[in-house]
Order: structure tokens, then C-alpha cells, then sequence
């Protein structure tokens, strides 16, 4: 009775699974499919497979009205540079206030928790009037300063977790070596706590490269947009079609495709060696 029970535990595990597994790829595969078909092909069948032929010319033309080449500069210079100013201040961040004795140290990592709570919609306003005070409107160093700014958070409160499992005693050892506070963190924690460093660095590269509405406030229409908001273009003020959008947006998330599929290790180790701790 239990090892039946048990056959039908695991069978309703795998059907969950199952659908949960097809929900989330069928708007990747339904994007495919749409960037392959005619605008016509798309208006007369939009779920179903393209009836007239499979065409490349929403691939071309997107190509034709985005200036590519620009586009993907600026999205790996706003990505990459928010990616290391993020995970390098999270990085200090997280050895001060878990490794340092000062006192408030509880209520400053407090707020950074708290702003975790905080959605971005909410602060957008005092964002942009921000960057625009500072003179960095339309420029790179305002988007990857605002990146940094909303990632550290989460990258505070993931590497703390692990720097707190990390016994002090080892520490103290380093400083009586000589050691000091950059040698102790740099040499000393971040070689341990790499994997979760790669899961931090993918899951932000992720996020800053898919991002569509800090670009969009930041750096507008200037020469500066990221690849996103140049997709987001391609839609027109009275008309829409929906396979050149769907096109761009392939384009746009090969790279992501490609960091996932070659450092998915790198994630998944780093998760488990996160939540293992």
C-alpha cells in the first residue's frame, strides 16, 4: 500500500513538474516561433506553427532599424560595469558588517535588508531627478551607478550569509599574520566564498542585461540605449507586429542564453553552496 501510495506521490511530482517545466519555456518557444513568421502568417494564426514558411526577415529588418553593433556596446559596458561595482561593493559591504565590531552595525545591514523590500517603480522619480543633478542623464556612468546601487542589497545580504558561516578564528589568525582588512577580504574570504560570487555575478548579469526600465529612465533615446530599449523601439506609436519584436528580443537574449548554458554549473554550485552553509 505504501509503495503504491508512493507511485502515484512520484507520478503527481513529474506531471507538476511537467507543466510548471512547459509554462516556463512556452513564451521563449512562442517568441521563437513568432520571429520566424510573415506579419500575415502571425494575424491569421497567432499560437500555431508558421503555415506559410519559415522567413528570416524580421531578423534582417530588425537589424535594418537597430544600430546593433552600438546597442550591444552599450549594453555590455552598462552590464558589465554594473555587474563589478555591484559585486565589489557588496563584497565590502558584507565583510564590514559581518566581520567588523562598530556599533549600529545590526541597523545599517537592517536597512540594507529593508531596502530589499523597496520596488524600484517606487523610487524612480527621486532616481532620475538624482541623475540628472549629478549631470549623468544619458550617460554610461549613471545607468551602471544605478545597477550598483540596486544590487547591492541582494549581494549584501547573499554574501554575509556566507561570510558569517566563515569562523572568525581564521580571521584573527590572517591578522596576526599581518594580514589587514583588504588582504583578509580579498585573499583571504572571497577565494571561499567563490561559488557564491559566480551564482551573484550570473544572476545580476542576468537582471542588468534583460533591465528595461532603468535604461529607459536614465538614458532614453540618447546614443547610449542599451540593446533593450532599442527593442522595445521597434514597436511602432499605432502598430505593433509582433514578429520583428519577437525577433529582437531573440537577439537580445542570446548572450544571456549563452552565460546560462556555459556557467549553469557555476550557478547551481554556487546555490547549493549557499544554502549548504
Amino acid at each position: 500500500m505504501n509503495t503504491h501510495a508512493a507511485r502515484i506521490g512520484r507520478y503527481l511530482l513529474t506531471f507538476a513538474l511537467v507543466v510548471v517545466a512547459i509554462a516556463a519555456i512556452y513564451p521563449l518557444l512562442f517568441t521563437v516561433i513568432s520571429s520566424l513568421k510573415t506579419q500575415t502568417g502571425f494575424a491569421r494564426d497567432p499560437l500555431g506553427l508558421p503555415t506559410s514558411g519559415i522567413t528570416l526577415e524580421n531578423y534582417l529588418e530588425a537589424f535594418r532599424r537597430m544600430d546593433m553593433p552600438r546597442l550591444l556596446l552599450n549594453s555590455i559596458v552598462t552590464t558589465v560595469g554594473g555587474l563589478v561595482l555591484s559585486v565589489l561593493a557588496a563584497l565590502l559591504v558584507a565583510y564590514v558588517v559581518t566581520k567588523l565590531r562598530f556599533r549600529g552595525k545590526k541597523l545599517v545591514f537592517l536597512l540594507i535588508i529593508v531596502s530589499l523590500t523597496i520596488p524600484s517603480q517606487a523610487i524612480i522619480y527621486p532616481l532620475y531627478q538624482t541623475v540628472l543633478d549629478l549631470g549623468m542623464s544619458g550617460e554610461y556612468q549613471g545607468l551602471i551607478l544605478a545597477y550598483a546601487a540596486f544590487g547591492l542589497p541582494l549581494g549584501t545580504y547573499q554574501l554575509a550569509g556566507y561570510f558569517q558561516q566563515i569562523p572568525d578564528e581564521l580571521i584573527e589568525a590572517a591578522r596576526v599574520d599581518g594580514a589587514g582588512h583588504f588582504t583578509v577580504l580579498f585573499r583571504l574570504l572571497t577565494p571561499i566564498a567563490t561559488p557564491a560570487l559566480a551564482a551573484l555575478a550570473i544572476f545580476n548579469f542576468v537582471w542588468m542585461w534583460n533591465d528595461l526600465l532603468l535604461p529607459l529612465v536614465i538614458m532614453g533615446g540618447s546614443d547610449s540605449k542599451t540593446l533593450m530599449v532599442g527593442v522595445s523601439l521597434l514597436s511602432g506609436q499605432y502598430d505593433v507586429s509582433v514578429p520583428l519584436v519577437s525577433a529582437g528580443l531573440i537577439v537580445a537574449l542570446l548572450p544571456v542564453l549563452i552565460i546560462y548554458l556555459v556557467f549553469q554549473r557555476q550557478l547551481v554550485s554556487g546555490a547549493l553552496a549557499g544554502s549548504g552553509k
